[in-house]
């Protein structure tokens, strides 16, 4: 499967999916590269803090088609 693959499927899961699966990425990623575990878990603390800022409509975001295209551009 490719990484356009894999996000194509992300692209369809929901909002606390996608959440909840980035959040056992980061745990996943934390465990086999051996990062510090409480700045892992400051990390996810972040990402669940800004998710509710969303929610609540405090501050808003962009499509992820757009974060996945500029991310793709940091990374060639």
């Amino acid at each position: 499967m490719t990484l356009e693959q894999i996000e194509s499927e992300f692209l369809t899961l929901s909002k606390n999916s996608q959440a909840a699966l980035l959040a056992r990425l980061l745990e996943h990623l934390g465990r086999t590269l051996e990062i510090d575990q409480e700045v892992a878990q400051l990390w996810v603390d972040e990402a669940e803090v800004r998710d509710e800022a969303m929610n609540q409509g405090r501050t808003s975001g962009i499509p992820a088609k757009e974060l996945f295209q500029r991310v793709r551009r940091f990374t060639r």
